[in-house]
């Protein structure tokens, strides 16, 4: 069925005026015109759209149906351009997010509202992937973003979005559960619990460069931190974590803060490709990226 535009506004002109003649002067055409375009319509949907009256014409139950849709098609396309600009402008779309299970607790929330605060009419896809997931999900294209902890390879863009202190969690029955000063990691004579290497390479690197690798349990290595923290509640051994666990509050688990000397921090960073063509990511990164500057 091929119905143009210039029918649907001249049948909508003639249903709301009532009369071929004062639809006409709407549109700025003469009448013969008009009425051809109503005929054209009426055969293109075989149906009778208007039935004459002595002063004018009236819809019928056809027509009376086919204005509701022809008003809505003609709505639309007066919002389509601007938002067909929206969108190439970046302030509409969607963002595919990704982040790993221990930065969502970090900065999940505040990045999120980042996101609103730029691109308040872009929906957000979340997805938790560790950072080796997710740097080959942005190769691929499969997501927009990442929040990821270092190494970054260099076919990636990058900001600094957080930074934090490592703490230190204790079974509540360590001598070290109780008291207000730092621990230092000489006074733990426990087994460490690590981070795995395949699951936590970042993460695992900082905290045996801290506490020496002979120091490590093998058996005890976890990829992510409520299984390293039900480990710490069993009394298996301590684990040192990013300072936002802290918030999980896991009963029969202490934290403590580490002594200056012992100190180390972390930090989590957004992460895309520069080949990425999502309007919306582009957008966002700009602000990222002139925030960071």
């Amino acid at each position: 069925m091929d119905l143009s535009l210039q029918q649907l506004r001249g049948f909508v002109a003639v249903a709301e005026e009532m009369h071929y003649g004062r639809a006409a002067q709407r549109l700025n055409l003469t009448q013969p015109p008009l009425t051809r375009q109503i005929q054209g319509l009426e055969r293109s949907l075989d149906v009778r759209l208007f039935d004459r009256t002595g002063r004018g014409v009236r819809l019928t139950a056809a027509g009376d149906a086919f204005l509701d849709h022809a008003r809505r098609v003609l709505a639309l396309l007066e919002v389509a351009p601007e938002a067909a600009r929206r969108a190439a402008d970046g302030h509409t779309g969607t963002l595919r997010i990704a982040f790993t299970a221990i930065g969502a607790y970090a900065v999940l929330a505040d990045f999120l509202t980042t996101v609103a605060k730029h691109a308040p009419a872009v929906t957000a896809e979340l997805t938790e992937l560790v950072s080796p997931d997710q740097f080959e999900a942005l190769a691929d294209l499969k997501i927009d973003i990442g929040l990821v902890r270092p190494p970054i390879p260099a076919q990636f863009t990058s900001v600094l979005v957080h930074s934090e202190d490592l703490v230190l969690a204790v079974p509540a029955s360590h001598p070290l559960a109780v008291g207000d000063s730092t621990v230092t990691l000489a006074d733990v004579t426990e087994e460490y619990i690590g981070y795995s290497p395949e699951g936590s390479q970042y993460l695992h690197d900082i905290c045996a460069a801290m506490i020496g690798m002979d120091r490590y349990a093998v058996s005890q290595l976890a990829s992510q931190v409520p299984t390293m923290l039900a480990l710490v509640r069993a009394g298996l051994g301590c684990a040192l974590i990013p300072r936002s666990i802290m918030a999980m509050r896991v009963e029969g688990v202490s934290y403590r803060e580490l002594d200056a000397a012992d100190a180390h921090s972390v930090t989590l960073h957004a992460c895309w490709s520069p080949d990425n063509p999502n309007p919306a990511l582009q957008r966002l990164t700009a602000s990222l990226t002139s925030s960071a500057l």
